[in-house]
């Protein structure tokens, strides 16, 4: 029998760890499948639970770290993986996707040392091969990227992008002949590739030879017609064949698909101004002008248009602004005096020939002394400036792309949390305080409530329709759902007349009361309930506390003449002072609030909402020290704990701590307050690490 009973156990010990394991893989599966669907929050949801459950495998934290860099978490995706690695130390794929968080936070050391980690595990991974090549030419280190490109074409020859980025590398190592030779390659490898042909048609540009150059940037575009940049490099090769009509169609092509890029309407003003059409050239100088106030060049070109078209005091106020950032620049005085002299303003406009005139001198002689050389660089039909030339000599050229690269736009909103949820424009403020409450909003996304012994047996009683939770978000109320609140609160008001525990019914009136926002109400209940139950918990001090504080954030967001009448209640008014509306501010005392928290924390030492609401009412009062204290506590107890993250995080980006700040936002975004990834995105991640330049 003893046999049976114990086959028995291990059949049923064995089928419940049978069951776990395919539970847990279920799970992974899951997480997996909604990273597939770019789906970041749900599937760091999913690898928590895993983790909870199986701390010692790796590859959740491997997905989770990868989630995270998805939504530009990268310091939580670093400890993420460093996790991994310590559970799985012989995977190269951990060391190289380590390297790429690394690259991303401007570890560039730290990645090839990650790098070197994978390949000597795997001494043939292509990938890490290929990013450590980026990581060489980010450092200007071009010989070792082209050396890491070449490993990679020497183990696949298909790799476009390998030479698309030697092609680079060897561009900028002055190996011209190389750099083409590569970029042909990539075309040979895949014709279909837009940004090969882009690539290559800004090679041929460099070398003058435009017609090679348009060829390419033609078929790029006919590959992929929706990248303004195409358009702008194709608009400045036209513009050096004197193709000035399809430089015009270029430049307003680009200016449709990326109409807040000043770029676009700079040049194209400039090629305006080229054809004798200054009324527009003058709106998109403008134009540039509203979006960049700081541009000068082009604030100089609109001011000559002005006074060419007679708009002399505009052309004035422009020229001296033009002559405070370039006090020696003879151009300006020059034009200013011009527009004095039209305006009869003679003596202003002798002062300003007189500074132009001598400022040319000064400039002839030292030309003179030093020799009049030509700036080096090579020659081109049409002089152009780079992009982001300051010289205002150059206030009349064209500009060009200053690099290779294709600028990515940001996406402003998301409708929904799926996707790069870092990118949505939310406002960022701090977490609101918890009370406990029956109606509730959820802050948080796929979790349980939080949860205390002491609530559930509340619940047990069943006093209420509705469970009591912790919440920081109640429910807003609407007209016909206050006319239900204000007909229970009618019916629990006649129950605690003849009911045993009139005490519980009072709480749960106190709660309804603030729902209603009948404030005073509600705190007269909580006031009685303390007064006279000797043996009081600290339930009725936490929401007295959460109370007051809804009082007076709804006092202060009210004009006194506005103030509702059930807001004034006697419980927030200091001894011998009278409640009138204009005294009503002063009555306001957060020592109040901060007094029945206290009296929670002597009660339940490991009651951590009361510690949370501490540290936001020590923010408001500015001490923010002590604030950090309290969500230290608040998160020794529950580290679980997402607000009290996202807080201290807020707190810590304040007191200029901008690493400690992100990681805690980034454990805040891991338990599922999402909002944390837009304030990380802000102000995490990359740190200014100077770049050694390749000799």
């Amino acid at each position: 029998m003893r046999k049976v009973i114990l086959t028995l156990f291990m059949a049923v010990y064995f089928s419940l760890n049978i069951f776990s394991q395919i539970n847990t893989d279920r799970v992974l599966i899951m997480g997996r499948s909604a990273l597939s669907y770019e789906d970041y929050v749900l599937a760091i949801s999913y690898f928590n639970k895993v983790i909870r459950v199986k701390p010692y495998l790796a590859d959740p934290y491997y997905f989770r770290a990868y989630a995270k860099y998805s939504l530009d978490d990268f310091n939580g995706a670093k400890l993420d993986m460093t996790e991994a690695i310590d559970i799985n130390p012989f995977h190269s794929e951990f060391f190289r996707f380590r390297g790429d968080i690394n690259n991303r936070l401007g570890d560039y050391k730290e990645a090839l040392a990650d790098y070197k980690k994978g390949l000597e595990i795997d001494p043939n991974s292509i990938g890490i091969y290929f990013n450590r090549g980026l990581v060489n030419m980010t450092m200007k280190r071009y010989a070792d990227g082209e050396s890491d490109f070449t490993d990679v074409i020497n183990r696949d020859n298909t790799q476009y992008g390998a030479y698309i980025n030697r092609s680079i590398s060897r561009l900028n190592q002055k190996d011209t002949l190389g750099a083409i030779n590569d970029m042909e390659e990539a075309i040979l490898v895949n014709p279909l590739v837009a940004d090969a042909h882009k690539f290559s048609a800004a090679i041929y540009y460099e070398l003058n030879n435009f017609d090679l150059a348009l060829e390419r940037i033609n078929e790029a575009i006919n590959l992929d017609y929706k990248q303004a940049m195409y358009y702008m490099l194709r608009g400045a090769i036209r513009y050096q064949t004197d193709n000035l009509r399809g430089t015009l169609e270029d430049f307003n092509r680009f200016v449709e698909l990326e109409p807040r890029n000043p770029m676009g309407y700079s040049n194209r003003g400039i090629l305006r101004v080229e054809i004798g059409d200054i009324n527009n050239a003058i709106d998109d100088f403008s134009r540039v002008l509203a979006i960049n106030p700081n541009d000068l060049l082009t604030l100089f070109n609109r001011s000559l248009l002005y006074l060419q078209v007679g708009e002399l005091n505009e052309a004035a106020s422009d020229l001296s602004l033009i002559i405070d950032a370039y006090p020696d620049y003879a151009n300006a005085y020059m034009a200013r005096s011009q527009a004095y002299q039209k305006l009869g303003k003679n003596d202003l406009a002798q002062k300003d020939y007189n500074m132009a005139a001598k400022l040319e001198i000064d400039k002839r002689n030292k030309a003179d002394k030093e020799g009049d050389e030509p700036k080096k660089g090579k020659a081109k039909p049409k002089k152009t400036r780079s992009e982001k030339d300051e010289d205002i000599n150059n206030y009349d050229k064209i500009a060009v792309l200053d690099d290779f690269g294709l600028d990515e736009a940001e996406s402003d909103e998301v409708d929904n949390i799926r996707g790069k949820i870092q990118n949505r424009n939310i406002v960022i403020d701090m977490e609101p305080m918890f009370g406990l409450t029956f109606f509730s909003v959820d802050s948080l996304v796929n979790r349980t409530r939080y949860f205390k012994p002491e609530v559930t047996q509340f619940n047990m009683r069943k006093k209420f329709g509705r469970p009591l939770i912790f919440s920081n978000r109640e429910v807003e109320t609407d007209g016909e759902k206050s006319l239900e609140y204000f007909k229970t609160i009618e019916d629990i008001t006649a129950e605690i007349k003849t009911n045993n525990d009139p005490y519980s019914l009072k709480f749960i009136r106190g709660i309804l009361y603030g729902v209603v926002l009948n404030y005073s109400s509600a705190l007269a209940d909580y006031n009685n309930i303390i007064k006279n139950n000797a043996e009081v918990g600290h339930f009725p001090y936490f929401n007295r506390a959460y109370t007051r504080f809804k009082m007076v954030e709804v006092m202060q967001s009210f004009n006194e003449d506005d103030m509702p009448d059930n807001l004034l209640g006697n419980s927030l008014s200091k001894p011998g002072v009278s409640n009138t509306p204009q005294v009503t501010q002063q009555t306001i005392d957060y020592d109040l609030i901060e007094r029945d928290l206290l009296v929670v924390i002597e009660k339940a030492p490991q009651f951590e909402f009361a510690y949370y609401n501490l540290g936001i009412l020590k923010c408001i009062r500015k001490d923010y020290e002590g604030a950090l204290k309290s969500f230290d506590k608040a998160l020794e107890i529950n580290p679980f704990f997402a607000e009290a993250y996202f807080n201290r995080g807020l707190t810590k980006i304040f007191l200029k701590d901008d690493d400690g700040g992100t990681l805690d936002l980034s454990k805040a975004g891991e338990l599922g307050l999402y909002k944390a990834y837009n304030v990380i995105k802000r102000y995490g991640a990359k740190k200014d690490v100077p770049i050694e330049e390749e000799e």
